[in-house]
């Protein structure tokens, strides 16, 4: 009977108490994302991460708050942010045990948040970077992603400005080395720096998260016979349908395709070349670092049999210290960028001596990327066979000559090689003009008028 009488005490010390409220105190500012929900969970709900019944919810003082009713004791809890991936941890990201209270019936308890699991480490992004979502649905794609932004640190002053924005992937990698692979693009510092030229217009960086183990599935357009690959299109589309909608809605944004801009590197660069190619009416600025252009051949031919998007602006870069076809690849589709008539003066060429093929080469150039895409230009427009065009071009040995009508007012003219080198004309008469000393080779003679643009591929030497 003693027995009988201590188990029910035992049993009864483990049941109902009441009901306790807990109520969150400061939480990690950056980290903290705005559009997520907050969870507690528990001994009370058999641990579950994302029960809607025990969410966070603003109280009167404007303080997060849950009541937990029929609270068992000792109170056993942790704080989500929907699943485990993302659970409270200590501030030097290590995993805290469960927070254990008893007695606590009719208690109110704050309890503080250090950090989260999915963003431990030593944070190193500025105070204008924050997660917006860690849990963005991408239709397409049929998952959940996080999205970072970075704001203009004049943003919250200066309440009636809109500012352009430049879409990123691999946002893991852009802003803070906590969460970096191997060390972060330094994005916002960039933009800060930028932000000090009286000239610069201020824009908004918004960072997309890639898929982890589904990266190469989501950031390569085509498919490779080894990797396989191939839902870039799926991704550029989520990117439209979802990304740049939630942006648009909730900050202030300047939504037209002149104002908007896409970048990456690597798998990200091929990536974006796609996306710029594919939505021309969304994007007008391509920031391409090291692309993979070995992966599919198929991506050069889809870009060339296009017509270049008049007025985009394309930012090249990648170094001698990359794989070994880096540099040809680089400069074999820069020639067929020029030879599918894309304009020379609109794209900038960069291949660095030393450069390697990581996030450190990468951050040292965002600074001169953004700066080359968002310069104060007018966009030209392609001109297909206007009057002001060449009227006849001569082919001679190691000369190339160039006649037009006799009205040349605010005409520009420039031979461009395909390296993408201007070369010098000299006028030799009304209309008339000659370059010298060439080499056989293709070569792109491109004639510029009030904001129209024409241009004409041309091969010198045997043959053709």
């Amino acid at each position: 009977m003693k027995i009988f009488f201590h188990l029910i005490l035992v049993f009864w010390a483990f049941q109902v108490h009441g009901q306790v409220t807990i109520r969150l105190g400061t939480l990690p500012a950056q980290y903290t994302p705005i559009l997520d929900t907050l969870f507690i969970s528990g001994n009370f709900n058999n641990w579950n991460p994302r029960d809607t019944a025990y969410r966070f919810e603003k109280n009167a003082e404007g303080q997060w708050q849950v009541v937990v009713n029929s609270v068992q004791n000792p109170f056993q809890f942790k704080i989500t942010r929907g699943n485990w991936a993302s659970v409270e941890v200590a501030a030097n990201g290590q995993d805290i045990p469960n927070r254990i209270q008893d007695n606590v019936s009719g208690a109110n308890i704050e309890i503080l948040v250090a950090d989260w699991a999915d963003t431990k480490g030593n944070h190193t992004a500025t105070s204008q970077v924050s997660i917006l979502t860690s849990q963005l649905w991408l239709h397409s794609l049929k998952r959940y992603r996080r999205i970072w932004v970075c704001l203009p640190s004049e943003y919250t002053t200066n309440t009636t400005r809109r500012y352009p924005v430049i879409y990123l992937h691999d946002a893991q990698n852009l802003f803070d080395a906590a969460t970096s692979f191997a060390g972060e693009w330094k994005v916002d510092e960039a933009l800060n720096t930028l932000s000090q030229q009286p000239s610069w217009e201020p824009l908004i960086a918004v960072g997309v998260d890639n898929g982890g183990n589904e990266r190469i599935n989501e950031l390569t357009p085509f498919r490779h016979p080894t990797y396989g690959g191939g839902q870039g299109e799926l991704y550029g589309q989520a990117l439209v349908d979802d990304v740049k909608p939630l942006i648009d809605s909730l900050f202030r944004t300047k939504k037209d395709w002149a104002n908007t801009a896409v970048g990456g590197s690597s798998l990200g660069g091929i990536e974006t070349l796609y996306m710029g190619f594919a939505w021309p009416q969304v994007y007008s600025k391509l920031l391409v670092f090291s692309p993979s252009l070995w992966y599919s051949d198929s991506l050069q031919n889809y870009i060339y049999s296009q017509s270049p998007p008049p007025g985009m602006r394309m930012y090249l870069l990648c170094g001698t210290n990359e794989s070994s076809t880096m540099v040809s690849e680089m400069n074999s589709f820069y020639s067929g960028l020029l030879g599918a008539g894309f304009p020379a003066d609109q794209m900038s060429k960069n291949i660095l001596a030393g450069g390697t093929h990581t996030e450190g080469f990468w951050s040292q150039h965002v600074k001169t990327g953004l700066e080359f895409l968002f310069a104060n230009v007018t966009a030209v427009k392609k001109n297909k066979n206007p009057h002001w065009a060449p009227t006849e071009i001569i082919k001679k040995e190691g000369k190339i000559e160039i006649q037009f009508a006799d009205n040349q007012n605010n005409v520009r003219i420039s031979l461009v090689d395909f390296t993408g080198r201007k070369l010098p004309l000299t006028k030799i008469g009304s209309g008339r003009w000659v370059s010298s000393n060439l080499s056989t080779g293709w070569y792109l003679i491109q004639v510029e008028k009030e904001n129209q643009f024409h241009s004409e591929k041309l091969w010198l030497g045997n043959g053709f």
